[in-house]
């Protein structure tokens, strides 16, 4: 799994839990709290796991466009409601 890989290559353990509102949170444990450039510690991991998220983002937001423009006709148009005839008297 992604998190396992993310564990081996910074050298934390991760796992997720609830927390009191019952929401589910990413937990990144080590002793190593890292730093901006280190490739190992907690920053790394959370790095790591921003850049998955995000990238995860950008693939769905392209999927989503061209599912949505592929094979779909423009939207009829019709008379507007106030062009419409009035009932007969």
């Amino acid at each position: 799994s992604e998190l396992r890989r993310m564990e081996t290559e910074t050298g934390v353990y991760m796992f997720m839990a609830l927390d009191g509102r019952g929401e589910e949170r990413l937990i990144i444990f080590c002793h190593d709290a890292g730093s901006k450039m280190s490739p190992t510690g907690r920053m790394a991991a959370e790095r790591m796991v921003n850049e998955m998220v995000q990238e995860k983002l950008r693939d769905d937001g392209r999927n989503d466009s061209r599912s949505r423009s592929r094979g779909r006709s423009p939207p009829k148009r019709g008379r507007s409601d106030s062009r419409k005839r009035s009932p007969p008297r």
